[in-house]
């Protein structure tokens, strides 16, 4: 990772703004208190769509929006430079997803209560030989090869032809799902079956069922990455901030219309990806990204809560790594046989606000920890790209 005291380059304020409700919405949902939490904070089981749904999803559009402003300052043409900084930064997102998960593991071995008897040095050789076991694909190595392809892809075609390629790969992937039972919610989806025949079943999330971040459904996802490329190529070329606006509101309608109309044949499914998910959350965000635009950047409502989101918007990844980092001290490691968000959560909170809101308030409250840590970046003008 890199650290710049350089101020990012002018843009939507908007646009950083969503990018740190995201970063703020995912660390929330992925670190509930309790063991149950409200149903808008879990993510639909199969095909549905909940609010926790959303977060990851409009990640991922606007890394579309950011992947055309950081190739327009290539002139979306090949240099040494250029390939140098796509290939950098989807090995590094992929490797320290895979570095993160393998820690997380590492920690959980060492606080196991079936090695608590073995010596210390047998328990610290198998906490880190975990390597059989290890998720290969998850968020973070989603976003770098998304990321990858989507830069190969905008420096390779030219920019009108990748509206098709999205057309094709949606339409690709929908007749997959139709014909190789791809709906199914068990390990006979060819999602599923694909992922155990290359990976392995030790190497995905579930092997019962399709990985969230699986390899077939990655497919959709870069189309997800490319509609947000799309978009920014369309905005970011007007000089006008009320056309800017206009036309984000018109891409947020006719996509989000155009997901739920063919979701009579093509179920809504974070969990597969599937084509009419991309086009729904892709249109929510660019009907969010419209609304905040105009209420941030042309009306100038900037106070205090733009600045907490500001905060995660403008070291997204960085904070996203650490809430995963800090799972370590305040989820996994045992204090008198009890993890601190144990001892806070189920121990202090549960008695007083009951299961659902103890979850919620542990929640909140490891995101203002993250916040925090984010702060002191943001004060000192410390940007962490990767």
């Amino acid at each position: 990772m890199e650290k710049t005291s350089v101020q990012p380059s002018q843009r939507i304020l908007a646009l950083d703004i969503l990018r740190g409700m995201t970063i703020a919405g995912m660390i929330l949902v992925n670190n509930p208190g309790t063991m149950q939490s409200y149903a808008p904070l879990q993510h639909a089981e199969w095909i549905g769509l909940t609010p926790t749904d959303l977060v990851f999803p409009f990640f991922m559009f606007i890394m579309g929006i950011t992947t055309y402003l950081s190739l327009r300052k290539f002139k979306f043409e090949w240099s040494k430079a250029c390939a140098r900084k796509v290939l950098k930064r989807t090995f590094l997102l992929w490797l320290i997803g895979l570095a993160v998960t393998w820690l997380v593991m590492l920690f959980q071995g060492m606080e196991n209560p079936h090695n608590a008897q073995l010596p210390f040095t047998e328990r610290l050789y198998l906490s880190t030989d975990t390597f059989a076991h290890l998720r290969l694909l998850g968020v973070l190595p989603r976003l770098g090869i998304c990321y990858g392809l989507s830069a190969v892809i905008a420096l390779s075609v030219k920019q009108q032809y990748i509206p098709w390629i999205i057309a094709v790969i949606f339409i690709g992937y929908y007749i997959l799902l139709e014909c190789c039972n791809g709906f199914a919610h068990d390990s006979s989806n060819i999602l599923a079956i694909v992922d155990h025949a290359i990976l392995g079943p030790g190497h995905v999330y579930n092997a019962d069922t399709p990985d969230p971040e699986g390899i077939l459904s990655t497919l959709p996802a870069l189309a997800h990455v490319l509609i947000g490329f799309c978009v920014g190529r369309s905005i970011m070329n007007l000089q006008d901030l009320n056309e800017k606006i206009e036309r984000l509101f018109i891409f947020g309608a006719l996509l989000t219309f155009s997901g739920f109309l063919l979701s009579y044949a093509c179920p809504l499914s974070k969990k597969l990806w599937t084509p009419t998910f991309s086009l729904v959350t892709c249109g929510l965000a660019s009907t969010l990204l419209a609304l905040l635009t105009w209420l941030i950047d042309k009306k100038k409502h900037q106070d205090k809560l733009t600045r907490f989101f500001h905060v995660f918007g403008v070291n997204p990844l960085a904070l996203f790594v650490l809430s995963d980092i800090l799972l370590i001290p305040f989820g996994i490691i045992l204090f008198n046989g009890s993890s601190i968000r144990v001892m806070i959560g189920e121990h202090i909170l549960l008695p007083l606000l009951g299961i659902k809101a103890a979850s919620l308030v542990w929640a909140v409250l490891f995101v203002l920890l993250n916040w925090c840590f984010g702060y002191m970046l943001y004060k000192k003008k410390i940007f962490i790209k990767l």
